[in-house]
Order: structure tokens, then C-alpha cells, then sequence
């Protein structure tokens, strides 16, 4: 079984369709834009995480093609697919912050993790302590018995809420004005 630091879907959905509708996207282009946000978690269903799935190089190598083939065929269609690739690259790099992740692979045989925080002591006098540190293992993709991980916590409901709550209040406005 394994129980590892994970970032949970709803995040990983929220933060691009949040960041697309923000610049002035439609939400109902956005919401079919971010679901693709999710695939590279797909590999959870071969009882594996955070595989090649998660390498920036792996999904620049699908990209890139796919992005030239739209360029070449049906160029109108070329934003979707860039849009389409920064909401995975967006996964991806939520990762790099929640755990072990393959970046870089193949160019690397590591798995990167930049774990941020900030301590505060308080006593006579209150102290932060900033640190950010890149950890960096051997990476091993290795089929796991099981895999047990949240679709969402209650953190990731408040979050996506807080998020979502202004953009739905803007609708709302702009609708109620219209009529």
C-alpha cells in the first residue's frame, strides 16, 4: 500500500480553470480544458504514481507534435492545444511542491521535491523562518500493491471554494445587470 504526499484532483482541476477564466476565458471552455489537467494521475490506475506521466519532458514530447500537427491543420485550434498543455504542466508542477516527482525524466534519474514552509516562533519575540529546500531522490517507478489517496479533503474543498467563490459572485453580478 501507499499513503504518500499526494495533491488531491480537486486542486489540480481548480487551479487551471481558476487561472483560464481569470485571463478571460469561457467557463465552458475552460471546464473540458482543465479536466485535462487530471491525466497525469491516470497513471494511479496502473497502481503506479507520479511515473513518467509526470516528466515535463515526457509531456513536451506529446505536445510538441500534437501542437505542430493543429498548427498545420486546423491552426484556430492551436490556443486549445496550449492551453491544454499548460494545464497539465500545471499538474505537474503542483506536484513538484506536494512530493517526489519525475520532472525531469528521462534527462534525469531523479525525482525533484521543493519543499517550501514558514515557521514562526513566538516567545519574547517572534522569529519567521523562511526555508525552501530541493530535495532530490533516485527515481523508481515501481507497481504498488495498492494506492490509497484522497479525491478531495476538506482543505481542498475550503481552497477550491475560495477560488471559485469570487467567479461565480462575478456571474452572478454581471448577470443580475444584464436583465
Amino acid at each position: 500500500m501507499w499513503k504518500g504526499n499526494v495533491m488531491e484532483p480537486l486542486i489540480h482541476f481548480i487551479v487551471p480553470f481558476i487561472a483560464l477564466t481569470l485571463v478571460g476565458g469561457n467557463v465552458k471552455k475552460a471546464f473540458p480544458i482543465s479536466l485535462l489537467a487530471l491525466l497525469p494521475d491516470f497513471d494511479a490506475l496502473f497502481l503506479v504514481h507520479r511515473s513518467l506521466s509526470h516528466s515535463i519532458i515526457v509531456m513536451l514530447t506529446v505536445a510538441v507534435p500534437i501542437a505542430l500537427l493543429t498548427y498545420k491543420l486546423k491552426p484556430r485550434l492551436l490556443n486549445y492545444v496550449v492551453l491544454a498543455s499548460l494545464a497539465v504542466a500545471s499538474h505537474l508542477i503542483l506536484d513538484l511542491f506536494a512530493g517526489y516527482t519525475p520532472i525531469l525524466w528521462p534527462l534525469s534519474g531523479y525525482s525533484f521535491w521543493v519543499k517550501t514552509e514558514l515557521e514562526v516562533h513566538m516567545g519574547s519575540s517572534i522569529v519567521l523562518n523562511p526555508s525552501v529546500k530541493l530535495l532530490a531522490e533516485p527515481t523508481l517507478f515501481k507497481h504498488l500493491p495498492s494506492l490509497d489517496a484522497p479525491l478531495f479533503t476538506g482543505e481542498g474543498m475550503i481552497i477550491s471554494a475560495v477560488l471559485l467563490i469570487p467567479l461565480l459572485f462575478k456571474r452572478f453580478i454581471e448577470r443580475w445587470l444584464q436583465s
